[in-house]
């Protein structure tokens, strides 16, 4: 809730007039305590896990010959009821643990100072905020999913999140609870690091959720435009992990590859692009051999 009681305080206290979004900000937040602010974080995510994975889940159904060739594994096709299975899992842990987490989490958030006053951020400050969000959620993220595939923290944990070997969109948020828990802490140490305004959170956690569909959601489409996005893994570099599985110790990456690169955990993905390279050279008869999901991927550490 903001502090002035017209629009005219408002501008004397900034001492210039507002801009139209500060207007619109002040019409929209004047009487609006922070808390429900806060709280509409679980609809811009119950928007994203819902709406987010399906212009792709619906081309996969639908028209399945035209998008098999950017399939990362071309012989796994789900089922309409595959799908719905996994969206019910979804709204299921939505419900008893992410919108209960984010109902709770309100006084850290006040804590560390993110705000809902004016003025409203400069879109350069709003980037450069995102960026530090991205970057720190990456490195955190990148150490937490590492210690996850231990063995005690696949079997009790981690293992639910890789019942999807070949991941779909929807089932990005799918895990077990504790994950939830757990990877909670880096999408919330950027913000933490460096508060910004609500409407910054609210983009934080709206990206966040929409690349971790677009890095699950088995397409690896040419004319993506976050192929222009340095050091970005995506979901060929992404569907890697996830096929090797349990076994698997490359590809942790949240967002970017830099980590795995610099701590040698790219190395088994590596070696697969560069045999699948040779492969194209090879003569027919002499060519790759798929497995039964049409995969050529050889399980390296």
């Amino acid at each position: 809730m903001l502090p002035w009681a017209t629009a005219a305080d408002a501008e004397a206290a900034l001492g210039r007039a507002m801009t139209p979004a500060e207007a619109l900000w002040f019409r929209f937040t004047a009487t609006t305590p922070d808390y429900y602010l806060y709280c509409l974080n679980i609809l811009f995510l119950l928007a994203v896990f819902t709406l987010a994975p399906l212009p792709v889940a619906l081309l996969e159904l639908r028209a399945p010959r035209a998008v098999q060739p950017y399939k990362t594994q071309p012989r796994v096709r789900l089922s309409r009821s595959e799908f719905l299975r996994c969206y019910a899992d979804v709204m299921r842990i939505f419900f008893l643990v992410i919108g209960p987490l984010q109902l709770s989490s309100y006084p850290a958030v006040k804590m560390v100072g993110i705000h809902t006053g004016l003025p409203l951020p400069s879109l350069g400050e709003i980037a450069a905020q995102l960026l530090v969000y991205f970057l720190v959620e990456d490195y955190l993220n990148y150490w937490l999913h590492r210690l996850l595939h231990g063995e005690w923290g696949y079997q009790k944990i981690h293992r639910i999140h890789h019942e999807y070997t070949a991941p779909i969109g929807f089932a990005a948020p799918y895990a077990h609870w504790a994950e939830v828990l757990i990877l909670g802490i880096p999408s919330f140490a950027g913000p933490a690091i460096a508060p910004g305004h609500m409407i910054t959170l609210w983009l934080w956690i709206i990206l966040r959720q929409m690349e971790a569909i677009d890095t699950h959601c088995g397409f690896d489409f040419p004319f993506s435009l976050t192929k222009y996005i340095p050091f970005y893994g995506g979901a060929e570099y992404h569907d890697y992990h996830h096929y090797v599985g349990g076994q698997s110790q490359s590809n942790f990456a949240s967002v970017f590859t830099y980590c795995d690169y610099l701590y040698g955990t790219d190395r088994g993905y590596r070696f697969h692009k560069a045999y699948l390279a040779k492969l194209k050279d090879l003569a027919p008869s002499d060519g790759e051999k798929e497995d039964a999901n049409g995969f050529s991927y050889t399980k390296l550490d």
